[in-house]
């Protein structure tokens, strides 16, 4: 275990990358969308269909990261998907062809889930494990920062015709993210450690699933709807509010910075709920906060009332990545839990594959982005009942079916 001075330094260092490549490789695009669309001449359909590809990248990223932990080394695996995300961002702003922009767009974006997996083998080596579960909650609400970041970019850049800067300035700032952590992990002998022996991080999974039904497949139901219902929300936010409703590019930017600084303080909340009520009571609030803020979204709202919507939808949406592991973890176990969460993080990435295909279908049938929001209320509500149903982790455990009594 790292001393406390270097187990820090660590922690930041593991936030900073899911930060990147999350907040940078992954919603850096929503946001400067309006922009690059007067330049390259997109329209919506390339849109949705890009954001889609995303989100599909990213089931391919989460099985072929994990393979790698296992090949290579989670260190490695962590500074490569960093390394990558830079590459392509500082590529997208001088990709002039549509196709080749789509093809960046989906290997930035692929490396969050590459980021974020591996994450939970680290945190087991360097964080002591009564405080495995802060940090990892921390971790979750970590592209927080990513989107602060990119709301001042934006702000400074895009609204003057100048969005390729943007993209240059995250892209430099991912590289040199990746040359620090490659040192750091270096010296405190993560990269060197031996892969695990067992080379196959999929063997097993039909008898381990077998010992934890049937309230897993109500586990992977929510992993599914928590692709589908954040990602157009955030995907065609933008959008929404400077083409439809006529916000001015300084007045989304503050939009983005609540999503962001909500985000930040959104994973010390969250967690507090879950450490006194349980990670179900917390997922519950979670889903409350989806359902207020796509309600509000929905109504042709003012500013300020569009900033509690996002503030609202903030709240609930970084924990949630936290929270549901932790949660599984409690059922099932660590080991178990890796499986159950590696076919969460693949019907996740098909959910925000389809929530992005619904979103741009109901915007091209309706001429209207408000129905999106709509939807994803509708689906929040879904989730929380789902969440009820599950047993209480804050009672002991009764077996591996049991369900909320």
């Amino acid at each position: 275990m790292a001393s406390n001075h270097l187990q820090g330094l660590l922690v930041t260092v593991m936030i900073a990358c899911v930060a990147t490549c999350y907040g940078f490789g992954l919603s850096l695009f929503p946001q400067i969308i309006p922009d690059m669309r007067r330049d390259l001449a997109f329209d919506y359909a390339f849109v949705g269909t890009v954001t889609g590809l995303v989100q599909l990248s990213s089931v391919a990223s989460a099985l072929i990261s994990t393979w790698l932990v296992h090949r290579i080394g989670a260190a490695r695996t962590v500074v490569g998907s960093v390394t990558l995300c830079g590459l392509c961002l500082l590529s997208i702003p001088v990709a002039s062809n549509v196709y080749v922009l789509a093809a960046l767009l989906m290997m930035a974006g692929s490396t969050g889930a590459s980021t974020f997996v591996p994450m939970i083998d680290i945190a087991s080596r360097v964080v002591k494990p009564d405080r495995r579960g802060f940090v990892m909650s921390l971790i979750s609400s970590a592209p927080s920062y990513g989107v602060v970041i990119n709301s001042a970019l934006v702000a400074a850049f895009a609204g003057s015709g100048h969005w390729q800067i943007a993209w240059y300035t995250t892209g430099a700032i991912s590289i040199a993210l990746a040359v620090a952590t490659c040192i750091l992990f270096e010296r405190a002998g993560l990269s060197g450690d031996p892969p695990s022996r067992n080379t196959d991080g999929f063997a097993g999974w039909p008898s381990k699933l077998r010992s934890i039904t049937p309230w897993v497949f109500l586990i992977f139901v929510l992993g599914f709807l928590n692709g589908v219902m954040p990602f157009p929300y955030l995907t065609y936010l933008s959008p929404l509010l400077r083409e439809e409703r006529g916000y001015t590019v300084g007045a989304v930017s503050v939009l983005w910075a609540t999503i962001g600084a909500v985000g930040i303080g959104a994973g010390f909340v969250l967690g507090t709920v879950a450490s006194r009520f349980g990670s179900r009571s917390a997922m519950v609030v979670c889903y409350t906060c989806f359902v207020a803020g796509g309600v509000l979204m929905h109504i042709d709202t003012s500013v300020e009332l569009s900033i509690i919507a996002v503030a609202s939808f903030s709240l609930g949406f970084y924990p949630i990545y936290g929270l549901l592991p932790s949660y599984v973890a409690y059922r099932a176990g660590p080991h178990v839990a890796v499986t159950v969460m590696g076919i969460c993080t693949v019907l996740q990435g098909i959910g925000g594959t389809t929530g992005n295909f619904l979103g741009g279908l109901i915007k091209t049938s309706t001429q209207s982005f408000g129905g999106i929001y709509l939807a994803a209320a509708l689906i929040a509500a879904i989730a929380a009942g789902i969440s009820m149903l599950l047993a209480s982790d804050r009672e002991p455990r009764h077996g591996p079916g049991t369900l909320a009594r």
